[in-house]
């Protein structure tokens, strides 16, 4: 039986992390990290892409060549958005990343390019299917190997929020009272949007307001402090947590999860925010699971692409 390899790309602003993975399984030895380019004009950018496509394909073909050409391959990118996954046109604009790519099909452009190459790995990319999604939906998505009998709601805290609605290992696209594509980051939430409150930027404003912020000072920092018995500092989280409740509540009571799954570099403070969460909660059925490695779930999510 043919193997199916997928060349996963995970694209941030900063950096594109990608893994091979292999009937699902994430090879740990093929996972790498290049910067994005995002700033840069498009071919700077779309050679970045190729050259990650042949990076990841010549590995896995000099570490397992009687697997390499007998397997179908594909490539699977969660993209930051507004994007039309579907199609794959790129609509990121006044974000401060990949706005050269803005009106672009990629699914087109990287199978043009794999044709205009003469060499084995392009013409082998070729027929390669190509994917994109939402990183927070994927990383439900991989979460949701460990729960598939569990309906949940998904948020990825750190730049931004990121948010996907599952049952039972499907996403939840539309549900009454659920914002489209169930995306909260753009909702209402106090005086301005709930990817303003629940994010790294967020976090800092709010140490601002309660006193706890020192100059240069980022999450991390004032997670340290706080842990070290910072009074400000743990008040910072304390209400971050009960104002992530408070956002939550609406939404837990119209969807009824019996889970919220949090991912991200915020969720590595939970130590800190998650008693308040817990406690503002107003659903006692409600369980809160903190993933350990959100990118392997994220590669996961993204094979699973190619299952559907």
């Amino acid at each position: 039986m043919k193997l199916n390899i997928v060349i996963a790309l995970d694209v941030g602003g900063t950096f594109i992390k990608t893994c091979i993975v292999e009937n699902g399984v994430p090879l740990s030895a093929s996972q790498k990290e290049f910067p994005s380019l995002a700033d840069q004009d498009k071919e700077t950018i779309l050679k970045q892409f190729m050259y990650i496509f042949k990076t990841q394909y010549e590995f896995y073909h000099s570490y397992f060549a009687e697997n390499a050409l007998d397997c179908y391959w594909h490539i699977g990118l969660a993209f930051p958005g507004p994007f039309d996954y579907k199609q794959g046109i790129c609509y990121l604009q006044g974000l401060g990343k990949f706005e050269s790519l803005y009106g672009i099909n990629l699914r087109k452009e990287f199978h043009q390019r794999f044709e205009k190459v003469d060499d084995a790995w392009a013409q082998r990319l070729q027929s390669a299917e190509i994917r994109f999604e939402n990183d927070a939906r994927l990383f439900a998505l991989g979460v949701s190997l460990d729960f598939p009998e569990d309906r949940f709601i998904a948020l990825t805290l750190g730049t931004g929020l990121g948010s996907a609605f599952i049952d039972q290992s499907q996403v939840n696209y539309s549900f009454q009272g659920v914002p489209p594509n169930g995306w909260l980051y753009n909702q209402p939430y106090q005086n301005g949007i709930v990817d303003d409150a629940f994010s790294k930027r967020g976090v800092l404003q709010l140490a601002k307001e309660l006193g706890a912020y020192q100059p240069g000072m980022d999450v991390k920092e004032l997670a340290e402090a706080a842990r070290l018995g910072s009074g400000p500092g743990r008040e910072v989280f304390f209400e971050f947590g009960k104002r992530l409740a408070e956002m939550l509540n609406p939404y837990i009571e119209l969807y009824k999860p019996n889970l919220i799954v949090l991912g991200g570099q915020l969720s590595k403070s939970y130590d800190l925010f998650g008693n308040a969460l817990q406690d503002h909660i107003r659903s006692q059925q409600v369980q809160i699971y903190t993933s350990d490695n959100m990118l392997k779930n994220t590669f996961i999510g993204i094979s699973l692409m190619f299952e559907k």
